[in-house]
């Protein structure tokens, strides 16, 4: 049988508190991060992104539709209120009423 030294016990015990910790923090932290997208963001402007699907152009984004937005999107994470979650812009909100050129029908 080997013998456990003292400096090892700590290791272990640093280990396993950190693996119980760990989980709460990133999912609190993930609650509290998440800010509304700007339509300004490099990312968002580059794919044509607005806070309303009436609002996007036509003649840039030819395959648009009105009935298109983010609500009914594929990549939508979740949230029921105006503000939802989505899957091109982590750790940002969308609005429902939103559309981008990365909108995929929601399966269904």
């Amino acid at each position: 049988m080997s013998k456990c030294s003292r400096r090892n016990l700590f290791k272990l015990a640093g280990a396993g508190s950190l693996a119980l910790i760990l989980p709460t923090m990133t999912r609190f932290g993930d609650a509290f991060a998440q800010e509304q997208l700007d339509p300004s963001d490099p990312q968002a402007s580059a794919l044509g992104y607005v806070h309303n699907t009436e609002d996007v152009d036509n003649g840039k984004f030819a395959s648009h539709d009105v009935s298109q937005n983010c609500a009914n999107c594929q990549l939508a994470q979740g949230g029921d209120g105006e503000w939802i979650g989505c899957a091109i812009f982590p750790g940002k909100l969308v609005n429902k009423d939103g559309w981008c050129s990365a909108w995929v029908k929601a399966a269904g």
